[in-house]
């Protein structure tokens, strides 16, 4: 693994991903990370990001917030060349990553936070989980949303399947 290459290409193109949502007159929530998910081997984070002297992950040392900030503002201007924002024509309508350098990339559309008790202004916070009635947002001019509202959790080897059944998840839903 070589250091800062980052690869868009077969399924990793990002950029095809999302005009294929374009051409299918779809709207799209584009969440860069830094953390993507377990689904993704290493979190979806480059594996050479261990190699760097000093490098903490998901903290505010000063390696980790300086090479997210070099991935997210090298996603963004990819983003910005392909005309893919909302404000650019394109189908992008929220973006999702840390608040301070979030705001200073002027993408056009509004940024979200996940998983905050509640995200700084002008950001949006929203919830992932099973249950989101408790308090998102905590300001009364910005939306309630739901980024991600689980149905099961991941199966591990040998483990029952996780089931939500859905008139459970139609009355959660209900109570937003």
């Amino acid at each position: 693994m070589n250091l800062n290459v980052y690869h868009f290409s077969g399924r990793n193109d990002l950029m095809k991903f999302i005009n294929y949502v374009k051409k299918a007159g779809l709207y799209l929530i584009l969440r860069m990370g830094p953390y993507v998910c377990g689904e993704w081997n290493y979190g979806g984070f480059p594996v050479w990001l261990h190699n760097l002297p000093g490098i903490e992950f998901r903290t505010d040392n000063e390696v980790f917030p300086d090479e997210m900030a070099n991935f997210t503002t090298l996603i963004v201007n990819m983003v910005k060349d392909n005309h893919l924002f909302a404000s650019q024509g394109g189908p992008i309508i929220l973006a999702q990553w840390c608040a301070n350098l979030a705001q200073s990339l002027n993408i056009g559309v509004p940024w979200v936070m996940c998983q905050q008790d509640d995200a700084p202004a002008p950001m949006i916070p929203t919830c992932n989980g099973y249950y989101c009635d408790g308090g998102y947002p905590q300001r009364n001019n910005v939306p309630k949303m739901w980024t991600e509202n689980w149905t099961g959790w991941f199966k591990g080897w040998g483990s029952k399947v996780s089931h939500r059944p859905a008139e459970d998840l139609a009355f959660t839903i209900w109570q937003l």
